[in-house]
């Protein structure tokens, strides 16, 4: 009987001694030497945010043993392409970080689990409704948010006041500043400094800022009419809209050369670098920027995309999704609202320029610079995420239509195949 009474006390001591999750949706705790692994690919790991990624599986492996997280890096233009593979030859992994143009295609192959019954009530009341909103498909919420990215435009502050410029409101407003940046500022006749940083590679990063141009001319580039999809190609303001991107480097010669070659990273550090002052990006820029060449801090600020008809912002809501293979949900659930805590959302944004989804955690003093202001301001202007299931052909029909210009393309001939794919891939979407 004595022996028993020991036994017990042991085993309820070690019933006490595990580690505690910290939101209540991991309860589930097993010993330490029975280890949950969890594996996800994550784009942010071939970026610059890398490390404070990789701290942030450290501090939540610390708090809790016997998980392991295994992080794979993957950049985001070859997310879709990857996880595709993957899913073909049954080898999914725990998750990924999911991009917005991959929603439709990841839906339709059912390899997306719902994470709601593993989250926290109160955490998802927490969060942003336009994030949430961002997240969902059809009544599914198809990835965790961690972090929100709202497009806009970021320019040196001081390079406006210097040419007595005041606004970048509307397109016009945005050439006349592009106009006044570029210069010979050797005074050898040859110009060494540009106004406008574009993005216009064909892939995501330079596809996803260029239909920003059409939003504004008011085209909503895919609409669900009475059961078909519309696809707004053939609205004027594509057209106009097109035209004006390509004219910005072929006309007015406010790009820096290397028209097609030019993604994100080159455009950012063009930047940095100090070459140009205008650049219509996510608030994760910032970030890059900064860390590149931390004497702009003080010198930058930010703005809404301007509008010709209308201003749009794409919150780029980014997170985490949880694929059908996972084995333990609640357990990667509970690391994914982990990483949106106070403590860690607000550092990382003030290092990444990405925002927390916490409404909360938003409205942080920390965010009270103008550099993040008008991000911030952009928000009111939210356009919905985009969920027509062909969105990444969609997309490519832009990039070609840009590419094929900026190459010599004239604009009718660039305009006949993009009427052309569209019909296409309307007909495709509407049997």
């Amino acid at each position: 009987m004595k022996r028993k009474s020991v036994s017990l006390f042991l085993v309820v001591l070690l019933l006490f001694s595990l580690p505690a999750f910290s939101s209540g949706s991991a309860e589930s705790g097993k010993a330490e030497d029975d280890i949950i692994e969890i594996t996800y690919y994550d784009t942010l790991l071939t970026e610059k945010e890398a490390p404070m990624v990789k701290e942030m599986a450290a501090k939540y492996m610390e708090l809790h043993p016997n998980v392991k997280i295994n992080q794979v890096g993957m950049p985001v233009n070859d997310m879709a392409k990857k996880i595709t593979a993957l899913a073909a030859s049954g080898d999914l992994p725990d998750g990924f970080f999911m991009p917005s143009e991959f929603m439709g295609p990841a839906k339709e192959m059912g390899i997306i689990l719902d994470p709601s019954p593993y989250l926290d009530a109160e955490w998802v009341d927490s969060v942003i409704d336009g994030c949430l909103e961002d997240a969902t498909m059809e009544d599914q919420l198809m990835f965790v948010p961690w972090h929100y990215i709202p497009q806009g435009i970021v320019y040196r502050k001081d390079w406006l006041k210097s040419e007595g410029l005041t606004s970048l409101e509307t397109w016009e407003d945005f050439s006349k500043a592009a106009k006044a940046f570029t210069k010979d500022t050797n005074n050898d006749g040859r110009t060494d400094q540009w106004g406008f940083s574009m993005v216009s590679t064909r892939n995501g990063s330079g596809e996803n800022r260029f239909i920003q141009w059409p939003r504004t001319w008011g085209v909503d580039e895919a609409v669900m009419e009475d059961g078909k999809w519309n696809l707004g190609f053939d609205e004027p303001g594509f057209e106009d809209a097109l035209q004006y991107f390509v004219d910005l480097a072929l006309v007015d010669g406010v790009v820096p050369p290397g028209l097609t070659e030019t993604g994100y990273p080159e455009a950012a550090a063009y930047f940095a670098q100090e070459k140009t002052g205008l650049m219509l990006t996510g608030s994760n820029a910032l970030g890059a920027i900064l860390s590149d060449n931390p004497s702009l801090k003080g010198k930058l600020s930010s703005a809404p995309i301007p509008k010709k008809v209308r201003h749009v912002a794409p919150l780029q809501t980014s997170g985490i999704a949880i694929t059908t293979s996972c084995e333990h949900p609640e357990v990667f659930a509970d690391f994914l609202m982990f990483i949106t805590e106070e403590q860690i959302a607000v550092n990382f944004a003030l290092n990444s320029g990405r925002f927390p989804v916490i409404e909360e955690l938003a409205k942080n003093e920390a965010f009270a610079d103008e550099m993040y202001q008008g991000f911030m301001n952009a928000a009111q202007y939210a356009y919905p995420p985009q969920l027509f299931p062909g969105n990444g052909e969609l997309l490519d029909i832009c990039g070609e239509a840009y590419t094929t210009m900026l190459s010599g393309t004239s604009l009718e001939d660039a305009m006949e195949t993009v009427l052309r794919r569209a019909e296409v891939l309307e007909d495709q979407y509407n049997k």
